[in-house]
């Protein structure tokens, strides 16, 4: 019969193999004599088993706490203590526990005894020479025949280099995301000087029109900036809470072209998260038509409202910009403007693949279906 083939230890077993493995081979009592004729067959078997396992196998007796300890020779190569030193001393296993663990072990280990186990820990303990080595332990309870706790037998195996290779990805990780934030910050702060640099130009200029070319520059740039500050403040460095930013977008809008005392806005928006390849393009898509709208659907003191919408639905994400003003003008087809902000809301809906479309119903709306990035 091999090691693989035998059939597992009874507590009667158990309790003969660790009489007698912390007996040794001298000495007893005449309750030990009872238990040798089984302890016999069972050491043997016992010790072909762990003594040729790439781990420490350890057995105690829940008889008045912890004690009458076996551990299998493997200890002495994880923690630098001998077979025998270990056994003589029945708490020296906690003493080598790491003291920040301790409390750890106690709540698995009542929740063990609780439960009926098993037991399960990932804990650290100091070798002789006080280096810390991860130690990751699996034991269950053995009853006697009446069913009450007699044996606690388990394994433990060293995890040491998985958890040093563990903090090594999660270095990487911290490094690289200080890299990603430090990337988004430069390229704010970019854009933003790119602004300034737009808006002090701006202010040189005597001609309206070319003013209101580079604001219009400016606000592009500014919808960009924003993206890249909001990735920079977040937890999360690859994904936009898109409502957030709509609702930071939007208004900033509205200032620049002094509208908010005439004109409302409301925002309607389902909870959407975006990669920056999707943010980006649709906060240049917003950008435009609530611009476009702002400049155009409310001419001289006319009134009205501008609403954005984003909606998840089930194959698709939908963008609209509605508004109440004046109406598209009537036998223009908007994908033969020459302006540039619709040239950008096509090439942008094209990039990512949407279809745009414009309605004329009470105003005008520009509605936008973008697939679903989870589809």
């Amino acid at each position: 019969m091999t090691v693989g083939d035998d059939p597992p230890i009874t507590a009667t077993e158990g309790a003969a193999i660790l009489a007698q493995l912390a007996r040794g081979p001298h000495g007893g009592s005449a309750r030990d004599a009872n238990l040798a004729r089984t302890a016999a067959i069972a050491e043997a078997r016992y010790r072909a088993l762990v003594e040729q396992i790439p781990a420490v196998t350890f057995m105690a007796s829940l008889e008045g706490g912890l004690s009458d300890v076996y551990v299998s020779p493997q200890i002495e190569a994880l923690l630098g203590f001998s077979q025998e030193e270990w056994m003589s001393d029945p708490v020296l296993w906690f003493r080598q526990l790491h003291p920040d663990d301790r409390e750890l072990w106690n709540r698995e280990f009542a929740r063990g005894c609780a439960t009926g186990g098993p037991f399960r820990a990932v804990c650290r303990f100091l070798t002789r020479a006080g280096e810390i080595v991860w130690v990751h332990g699996e034991a269950r309870l053995i009853p006697d025949e009446s069913g009450r706790p007699l044996l606690l037998q388990g394994v433990a195996f060293d995890i040491t280099e998985s958890k040093r290779a563990e903090e090594i990805v999660k270095s990487s990780l911290r490094e690289k995301e200080l890299l990603l934030k430090e990337i988004h910050h430069r390229v704010k702060n970019n854009l933003q000087i790119t602004s300034s640099l737009l808006r002090l130009q701006a202010a040189k200029i005597a001609d309206a029109a070319v003013r209101q070319l580079l604001r219009e520059s400016q606000d592009r740039i500014r919808s960009m900036a924003l993206v890249h500050e909001m990735l920079y403040r977040s937890q999360d460095l690859a994904r936009v809470d898109f409502p957030q930013y709509v609702r930071a977008l939007v208004p900033q809008l509205f200032r620049s072209y002094n509208a908010g005392g005439r004109v409302r806005y409301r925002v309607e928006l389902d909870e959407i998260v975006f990669g920056v390849d999707l943010a980006v393009p649709c906060g240049l898509i917003i950008n435009e038509l609530v611009a476009n709208a702002l400049k155009h659907a409310f001419p001289g003191d006319r009134r009205g409202e501008i609403c954005v919408r984003m909606s998840l639905e089930q194959d698709r994400y939908r963008l609209s910009v509605e508004d109440d003003g004046i109406g598209f003008p009537a036998g223009l087809d908007f994908r033969q403007t020459e302006t540039l902000g619709l040239q950008l809301v096509r090439t942008l809906t094209e990039q990512i693949g949407g279809r745009l479309q414009q309605k004329t119903v009470r105003g005008t709306a520009f509605v936008i279906d973008l697939p679903r990035e989870d589809r």
